[in-house]
């Protein structure tokens, strides 16, 4: 499918589709304050909702606008954490604000439960795992902006090599346990979704500059107003640095949202995003030896580069027929392409062939790295469209309160792999030595009903179902270690059933959750079906997941929340190392368990004492178990899931404007591989990765009537110096230590 093609069938479904909704009522902002004092019903009934508005109410709702719409997994009420089935994390724009976070991972280093692995120091691709899940790529997590999935093919090939840049993200949701079951096609570890401006009501504008060490420039801008009854924002980014280790970057950001009504019932927003990045990512990393001599050695795959471009289009559409019965279609389409070129080398010495260049010691097997003169582009482009209508439906049968959730999406997604063989370093083409294409239609389908049974009992059981059709084909290969050309094609098809329940029970004050549901992941194309076009009956992922906890929000300065969690998978798919004999990327680590428990408390310190300024501490840790059962690796914890994690905060803001926060996070051991080996291999792909703390600083002023403002940032405060992975193929140090200052004004 080419780029013009897919863009043509996602206007043609646009228009096609006359009616779409999902909650008509407006919608606060995503709150940054506990939730409501006053207990409120656990669900309302149709009556409630159609009740006439006070005196002077009407005509407040008539001249107020039309809520934007978005689509949002945790929802958009007061208490909407407090109905979900499963422990759940809300981060609001005014914390993301206070943290001044240079990267996504910044912020999800926040959520309790979630593993957040470095990978160059510059934060351009997420690599984030969920309760002991490998971190590699995200591709073990659902990781979505605005509702719509951000991995390249979301059933295919579901990793992260473009990830949302932190300066569109607005607020952050996560949902883990049954509550993520209206979300697929990942429903293993969680959800998380990134939510984007919103177009405003009136004109305003922000204006932002920055820079730091090592070269490191952004810009930042964005504009929203009105034009009649339409609303919308335009948001831009220009970053640019010289990055860690000589990793040079530069990447730009364009968002534009158009939010409108489209009847007296319905309400559209229409999204559009481009993306693109390019920068010395490469996946040789440090061997033992030159990480022991100096860990800031500059890159020493200089000439590697990698380029991603992403262009995005969403459309959201609410219809409510009545106020008890709302419908949403929700119609997203996506293209991403992806150039990685890495010149060619060997770890030991091949005989007959003329090196470059040689890095390291030669005389030790493994500690030098043998660079060839050729290079080797991989070319790879993905489309992606998807179609989901969602109807909500509430309803009463004697005195239980019903809220009906029931959906179904079709999704086809294509990917176009080609792989070059370069005859100098640094050519971005060269002889194709590979070609494939896959495409995958997937169908799913989902009905969810929340249960209130009294004011306080909310019993939420629901299902989804999965289904994924593949193929393979493979134009030209050069298995046999010659190129050439071939017709080798493949089918494969998974079906998945995936039920769940989910309960929730007291107040908004104090409540107590748990639930059990089937998570899947289906198999990746590649896996699933042989270079040959043979159907590998690979088992899809599977996993049973049990939870239980409680939140808490009594008196008004506290808010916690306590989960414990088992996740008992019988396929799980870890990454491969050569100590495991694995020539792939991935390799069957078949049964795993997962177990351990996780927390959150935030104290409002300057609202419990009166004070005239905001002291708020934050505390968060989790303590995952999670090992191999049955098997070669019986008993060993799984590759990149440390037992232990905590992150915590303070910050403090004076009402003249001037704030201050120190950000505090911890990893635990890792080992890096299914042997749990400890001793550090000459190559350093091998060995423990040993724990790190990090400390982040940020100061900040902004004068009220001006809005101008000024910003101080200290990344890695303390200058650690820390192995941050072992993946790809060696030592990848994490960020060190960066300072950046910003100007900003804004008018809001």
């Amino acid at each position: 499918m080419r780029p013009r093609t897919l863009l043509g069938s996602f206007f043609l479904l646009a228009c096609a589709t006359e009616a779409f909704a999902d909650e008509a009522k407006p919608a606060p902002p995503i709150p940054d304050a506990p939730p409501n004092e006053a207990p409120a019903k656990a669900e309302p009934s149709p009556e409630d909702a159609s009740a006439k508005p006070k005196k002077g109410e009407a005509a407040e709702a008539q001249a107020a606008p039309p809520p934007v719409i978005e689509v949002s997994v945790i929802g958009r009420s007061d208490d909407a954490l407090q109905k979900v089935p499963g422990s759940g994390t809300l981060i609001g724009a005014k914390e993301i604000r206070r943290s001044m976070p240079a990267e996504t991972g910044e912020i999800l280093r926040r959520v309790p439960g979630l593993v957040v692995r470095p990978e160059e120091g510059l934060g351009l691709r997420l690599n984030v795992g969920m309760r002991g899940l490998d971190p590699t790529r995200s591709r073990q997590v659902l990781i979505l902006e605005d509702g719509m999935p951000v991995a390249i093919n979301p059933y295919g090939e579901p990793d992260l090599y473009y990830s949302t840049p932190v300066e569109r993200i607005r607020a952050v949701e996560v949902v883990k346990g049954s509550g993520s079951i209206l979300f697929g096609p990942q429903t293993i570890g969680g959800v998380v979704n990134f939510l984007t401006a919103l177009p405003p009501d009136k004109p305003e504008w922000s204006l932002e500059a920055q820079a730091g060490q090592r070269n490191y420039y952004k810009l930042s801008g964005l504009y929203g107003g009105t034009a009649g009854d339409a609303r919308y924002v335009l948001q831009f980014t220009r970053k640019q640095g010289d990055g860690f280790r000589n990793i040079e970057f530069h990447a730009t950001d364009f968002m534009g949202k158009i939010a409108f009504p489209t009847s007296a019932r319905g309400e559209a927003t229409f999204k559009i995003a481009v993306y693109d990045e390019f920068s010395r990512s490469t996946y040789v990393g440090l061997t033992r030896r030159m990480f022991e001599l100096d860990p800031r050695t500059p890159s020493i795959a200089p000439h590697d580069g990698f380029n991603v471009r992403r262009y995005d289009a969403s459309l959201t559409h609410e219809y409510r027929f009545s106020e008890a019965t709302r419908l949403r279609t929700f119609i997203y389409g996506y293209i991403t392409d992806r150039d990685w070129r890495r010149q060619n080398y060997d770890r030991d010495a091949k005989p007959d062939v003329t090196y470059e260049r040689i890095v390291g010691d030669p005389s030790v097997s493994g500690a030098a790295v043998f660079f060839r003169n050729t290079s080797m582009v991989r070319d790879r482009d993905y489309q992606v469209l998807g179609i989901e209508p969602r109807v909500e439906h509430r309803f009463e049968t004697g005195r239980v309160r019903h809220t009906l959730t029931a959906g179904a999406r079709a999704h086809v997604e294509t990917a176009d792999r080609k792989q070059f063989q370069g005859d100098i370093v640094d050519t971005a083409a060269g002889n194709l030595q590979d070609r494939e294409h896959h495409r995958t239609f997937a169908i799913a389908a989902y009905a969810q009903d929340r249960l209130a049974f009294r004011d306080d009992l909310l019993v939420t059981p629901g299902v989804r179902v999965e289904y994924a059709a593949n193929l393979r084909s493979v134009d030209r290969t050069a298995e046999t270690g010659t190129s050439r050309d071939v017709t080798n094609r493949g089918t494969s098809d998974s079906l998945a059933v995936m039920p769940g329940i989910g309960m929730v029970y007291g107040t908004p004050k104090l409540n107590f959750f748990g639930g059990v549901h089937v998570g899947y992941a289906p198999p990746r194309v590649s896996a699933a079906i042989s270079p040959g076009g043979q159907d590998a009956q690979l088992d899809a992922e599977e996993s049973t997941n049990y939870e239980i906890g409680m939140r808490l929000a009594r008196p008004k300065w506290i808010r916690a929340e306590v989960t414990g969690f088992i996740m008992s998978f019988r396929n799980q798919i870890v990454t491969g190392t050569e100590a495991s004999g694995q020539q792939s990327e991935l390799a069957n680590g078949g049964r795993t368990l997962h177990r351990g428990a996780e927390a959150q408390v935030t104290l409002g310190i300057g609202q419990a004492l009166s004070l005239p300024l905001a002291i708020d501490v934050t505390g968060r840790y989790t303590f995952s178990v999670s090992t191999f059962r049955g098997g070669p690796f019986d008993g060993n914890r799984l590759p990149y899931a440390p037992l232990h994690t905590a992150s915590a905060t303070l910050d403090v803001e004076h009402r003249i404007g001037l704030g201050a926060q120190v950000a505090w996070s911890y990893l635990s051991d890792q080992f890096a591989d299914e042997y749990n080996t400890v001793l550090v291999d000459p190559t350093g792909r091998l060995g423990v990765v040993p724990g790190y703390h990090l400390v982040d600083v940020a100061l900040r002023y902004r004068h009220a009537k001006t809005g101008l403002g000024a910003l101080l940032t200290v990344k890695n405060a303390l200058d650690q110096v820390f192995v941050a992975t072992r993946l790809p193929d060696g030592i990848q140090t994490g960020g060190f230590r960066q300072v950046n200052v910003g100007l900003r004004w804004d008018h809001r």
